[in-house]
């Protein structure tokens, strides 16, 4: 007999049992599950899913947070004068919120479940609440639309003098005269 070779003859049932299992192999994967255990288990994967879409849309309605520092900062390194760019970052500021805002159904709907959608147990999954998120997702857009709104006014942009409204306001009567 060479070095490598094994006597399958000599093993015998007594020594197998003594073998321990595979790393990874988990032998309470092979039961058999009742009908009830089956369905709760269902209904626990359910549940799993609908925490996994509502986490997933907390971190898509959060994700206009992070770019509110990096607005902040750009909008102080450009300046208060009229150049291109201090033009462009502005505008920035106000449309690609305004199209996020707009396209909101659009965003939340791969996390949405309807009622009516069965599983394979038959059971309806549990309806996925996205109010808050989306309250959030627009919440945190209009805070960036707020920082376009303090650019045009830093500016000198923005009306909010009276000496920006002098051609709407009527010059003073003047009642009496001296000589």
């Amino acid at each position: 007999m060479s070095n490598w070779s094994v006597d399958y003859a000599s093993l015998n049932a007594a020594n197998s049992s003594k073998v321990p299992n595979p790393v990874g192999y988990e032998p309470s994967t092979l039961q058999k599950y009742t009908k009830n255990e089956r369905s709760n288990r269902q209904g626990n994967q359910d549940n799993n899913q609908v925490a996994i879409k509502m986490k997933r849309a907390w971190d898509v309605a959060m994700g206009p947070a992070k770019s509110i520092p990096m607005n902040a900062i750009m909008i102080y390194m450009s300046g208060t004068s009229l150049q291109i760019f201090t033009v462009m970052v502005t505008a920035m500021l106000f449309f690609n919120p305004v199209k996020a805002i707009m396209t909101t159904q659009q965003t939340f709907s791969r996390f949405e479940s309807d009622t009516t959608t069965s599983t394979t147990s038959g059971k309806a999954q549990p309806k996925v609440d996205l109010m808050m998120p989306k309250l959030t997702f627009i919440g945190l857009h209009i805070v960036t639309i707020l920082l376009g709104v303090y650019k045009v006014n830093a500016m000198g942009l923005l009306p909010n003098t009276a000496s920006d409204w002098l051609a709407f306001i009527k010059p003073k009567e003047i009642l009496e005269y001296a000589a």
